[in-house]
């Protein structure tokens, strides 16, 4: 909509009518484009919450990172619309009626809210790597899973550049209606990384048959199961584990896939009964 009606042409160059919509449809891109990849790294923290929680501590760690994701860039999308209190219509119209803060508040919010986003892609990459990589696995396992997880990286790299765009935010009244197009640009690049590169480890259950729960030899299979989530769902096995206070995973290195990694384990005798030649998985005291 803001395209139509000029937004990528000089403000010079469009119908003056035009110049306050264009500005704020510009301001309605920043604000979709903030809400989706901060619903998308809680999607992602969420489920490795599931996958990778197995101690208190990191449960916590990941779940104070979700409150700060949303206070941090609900901030933002607050600051882009009372910066002219009392009077929002200011901020686009710029009628000169309404007094508005300096325009170095957004954008020097900008920077903090862009790093912590980028620095939140780090942690995620580097938390998932830590884990995986202290496992008793093969090379090629922890390879393929810590690469599934640390795709964040890419989303990372978006945020540093949309980061960098955003000193735009402070001098943008010079040509208001181009002078954010490169802040866009960036901002839904690194959102769609962001939901792309979260989404990438679940596509192998999104193919798999619904509902099929053992492999073509045997195997036990549960689709990224949560190692604590024993007590939901009638296809939990939460199961008293064999070390009094840890925890058992069992991981598969069939397909080096995060896929494979399975729910609570139990003891020897509560196991599914299966031929010793079709399966392929250790076990892992976390």
């Amino acid at each position: 909509m803001g395209v139509q009606y000029g937004f990528g042409r000089h403000v010079w160059d469009i119908n003056p009518d035009h110049t306050a919509t264009v500005i704020m449809y510009d301001y309605l891109t920043q604000t979709f484009g903030i809400a989706g990849g901060t619903l998308g790294r809680i999607a992602f923290i969420v489920f490795v919450v599931g996958l990778l929680g197995t101690k208190k501590a990191y449960r916590v760690i990941l779940w104070v990172l979700v409150a700060l994701q949303v206070v941090t860039n609900g901030m933002f999308i607050i600051i882009l619309f009372v910066q002219c209190p009392g009077h929002a219509s200011a901020i686009w119209s710029q009628d000169g009626k309404g007094k508005c803060w300096d325009v170095r508040v957004q954008a020097y919010y900008g920077y903090y809210q862009g790093s912590f986003n980028s620095a939140t892609d780090l942690y995620l990459a580097v938390f998932s790597t830590y884990i995986f990589w202290n496992l008793n696995l093969k090379l090629q396992v922890k390879m393929g899973l810590v690469t599934l997880l640390g795709l964040g990286l890419f989303a990372m790299v978006a945020s540093i550049i949309k980061t960098v765009q955003t000193r735009i935010l402070a001098h943008a009244d010079d040509d208001p209606t181009t002078a954010t197009i490169s802040l866009d640009r960036w901002l839904y690049i690194e959102t769609y990384l962001v939901i792309i590169t979260a989404s990438i480890p679940c596509i192998r259950s999104l193919l798999r048959p619904f509902g099929r729960q053992t492999t073509g030899t045997g195997q036990s299979t549960y689709e990224l199961g949560s190692p604590y989530a024993g007590r939901s769902g009638a296809r939990s096995r939460r199961l008293t584990p064999t070390v009094p206070g840890k925890g058992m995973m069992r991981i598969s290195d069939r397909n080096a896939s995060a896929d494979d990694i399975s729910e609570w384990d139990g003891t020897d005798s509560d196991r599914v009964d299966e031929p010793a030649a079709s399966k392929k998985s250790i076990h892992v005291y976390v």
